[in-house]
């Protein structure tokens, strides 16, 4: 559901602000609204900015050196008090990391310059003369260049009065041509016309092959260098990199309140907070500022016309992680409804339905509870993480229901005999699983029509939720009950007849009453018969819940199709090919399924979004609102587990 979302004014002494802000942030429930930042916050804000930035950089140099954490390894517990603790000591850590990693970039790059000069002189290894002085000859000049292999004939038609020479063999080869210096224009020009480029010996004493060694010594004991401090810095990994994360999330936590601080209206002092509550947090607020003092002025009222609070949901345990879902899309609007309870046991209902694999929901279901429990994710990877897992728990269900794991019917691995599957076989039955499918469709699509009914009905609107709502539930399922009698036998005519008539009175409301607030009774009618047109989009949306088909039959094709490739495997008459077989078709059943499960786990996820976002959301759901960014602790590396005592300023 919605909270309701207070506006809040706190004015209080400015010796007591950084112990209220401490508070406030421990109740992680305050969202300060921004002012122009104040000048006397703004070096404290620059310096935590810096600690930030620095700790960072930090980070992301020892990063390549630490151990890899695995998927399932546990986020640390602390409280703010113990990673506060870190932070000088990392910072001055930082300091020294930063000249190691600075010595370290200076000496890849001086090896990667040497690696680029010892790659462009290797072609000249066989010229014998001082690269500096060979060109000192007066009258004469001298070309150096790569000429290609093609037109190496070529420099035969060179004027009578130069020589050229080459070095090397291969494609392109090294060559000098001399000649005299009142001749160079005709013999540059010459060049040009062939497949020439001019090289330019580095300025270094010796000879190339000479230069080359030299490089290359040079690049052996940068090497050496370079491995001394890469171990330097996988030790400091190996010691300090926790700490550095720890110390990042107290830095983070500091720079947070620092920008708050800096969009306090203040004077010489007192100070002034500006901000949204949440109805039901504002005792623990209170209580929180009167652990600290009780000189304080707290105003706490209803949002101003004009305000547009921040959109905060509230959810049961099961409901809660599907709010990232709906966070995919939109946030509702203050305003609106919170579509996320009812939407969530529809998502978990045909996310088992476009997966249906009994096999492959019970490996879904222990990977991400495995995952939970080890990791114990929070946000947005939490809240797939539990949407996963029910919907892995609805897989296993409907797996049962249409039989199959792992591709295999379950008549098969049982030994069983018309047993399975429990409901319905979609490969046998596939009219019966459409017919299912667009049931299930048409309930979700009136559902969504029933909420705006709700909300209508909330806001004393009642025209709207009968005439633009109920006319549509009757004119769906009156058209439904309609066609029940001629397509299902037994059922009397009088049920196909009460549908006529509730369709045609859904009609008759949308025809007469949807221009209600038009005056003229012919333009009210006209909009009447355009909102009549819309049935049609009723028709597509239910059509859009063939996908449920799809992506179920395609699990089971799929995954049936790998057994059979695998067991062609296992069947040779020979043994050795035949235990060959068996355990190269163990590996690729473990690989192809795994692949079939992560392939379509995403198709289910996504396409089942897709049916809550346009088919679901598009008949009520109301957008618009924004996310609420309190005051609070946004650490990525460690968790917090209590309220702070203290913290460093």
């Amino acid at each position: 559901m919605i909270v309701q979302m207070k506006r809040m004014t706190l004015v209080a002494h400015k010796d007591d602000e950084a112990h209220l802000l401490q508070a406030l942030q421990a109740t992680q429930s305050v969202e300060i609204l921004e002012g122009g930042v104040q000048e006397a916050g703004q070096a404290a804000l620059e310096h935590a900015e810096d600690n930030v930035q620095k700790l960072s950089e930090a980070l992301a140099t020892l990063r390549p050196f630490g151990e890899k954490q695995g998927l399932f390894a546990a986020q640390p517990e602390a409280s703010v008090e113990q990673i506060g603790k870190a932070l000088p000591a990392a910072i001055d850590f930082s300091d020294k990391l930063e000249t190691i990693a600075r010595d370290l970039a200076s000496t890849k790059s001086e090896i990667e310059k040497n690696e680029a000069l010892i790659a462009s002189l290797r072609p000249w290894t066989n010229f014998p003369a001082d690269m500096q002085t060979f060109q000192n000859v007066c009258g004469v000049k001298y070309f150096t260049g790569l000429i290609a292999a093609s037109d190496v004939e070529k420099l035969e038609d060179i004027d009578a009065c130069a020589e050229y020479q080459l070095f090397n063999e291969g494609v392109v080869r090294t060559c000098v041509v001399a000649c005299p210096e009142d001749e160079a224009k005709s013999v540059a020009n010459f060049l040009k016309s062939l497949d020439w480029t001019d090289f330019v010996f580095p300025k270094r004493d010796g000879t190339p092959a000479l230069a080359v060694k030299e490089l290359t010594e040079l690049n052996r004991e940068l090497s050496e260098k370079k491995s001394d401090l890469e171990q330097a810095l996988a030790k400091e990994a190996s010691g300090s990199a926790k700490m550095v994360e720890s110390a990042l999330d107290a830095a983070v936590i500091e720079r947070d309140r620092a920008a708050a601080a800096a969009e306090l209206a203040t004077t010489s002092a007192t100070f002034q907070l500006e901000g949204w509550v949440p109805e039901d947090k504002t005792d623990l607020v209170e209580k929180a500022i009167l652990s600290v003092t009780d000189a304080y002025y707290l105003s706490v009222r209803d949002p101003a016309e004009g305000e547009i609070p921040p959109s905060v949901v509230e959810n049961k345990k099961f409901a809660t992680p599907f709010e990232q879902v709906t966070n995919l899309y939109s946030r509702p609007d203050p305003k609106g409804i919170d579509a996320t309870p009812y939407m969530a046991p529809f998502y978990v209902l045909l996310f088992g339905m476009m997966l249906s694999d009994t096999g492959y929901g019970i490996v879904l279901a222990i990977l991400t509870a495995l995952y939970i429990k080890l990791k114990k994710p929070t946000g947005m990877s939490g809240g797939f993480a539990h949407v996963l897992f029910w919907g892995g728990l609805s897989t296993i269900v409907w797996g049962v229901l249409v039989g199959t794991f792992f591709g295999m019917d379950f008549d098969t691995l049982f030994g069983t005999t018309d047993v399975f599957p429990l409901f319905l076989d979609p490969m046998s039955n596939p009219i019966g699983m459409l017919i299912l499918c667009f049931g299930l469709g048409v309930i979700h699509i009136l559902f969504g029509v029933g909420l705006k009914m709700k909300l209508s009905f909330s806001r004393g609107d009642w025209q709207t939720a009968i005439f633009d709502n109920l006319s549509w539930i009757l004119i769906v399922c009156g058209l439904i009950l309609y066609a029940v009698p001629s397509a299902v036998e037994g059922i009397p005519a009088a049920v196909g007849t009460a549908g006529l008539i509730a369709a045609a009175a859904g009609a008759l409301m949308i025809l007469l009453f949807k221009g209600r607030n038009k005056k003229n009774p012919i333009m009210r009618t006209i909009s009447g018969l355009g909102e009549l047109y819309q049935v049609t989009g009723f028709l597509s949306d239910i059509l859009s819940y063939a996908r449920l088909f799809a992506l179920g039959i395609a699990t089971g094709v799929i995954a049936s199709v790998f057994n059979e490739l695998c067991s062609m495997l296992m069947g040779s008459p020979v043994l050795v090919l035949k235990i060959l077989g068996i355990l190269v078709a163990c590996a690729l059943l473990v690989a192809l399924h795994a692949f079939n499960i992560a392939i379509n786990t995403l198709g289910a996820f996504v396409h089942c979004a897709r049916l809550q976002y346009v088919e679901f959301y598009g008949k009520f759901y109301e957008t618009g609102g924004r996310a609420f960014r309190p005051l609070g602790y946004h650490t990525k590396h460690v968790r917090i587990t209590d309220e702070p005592s203290s913290m460093s300023d």
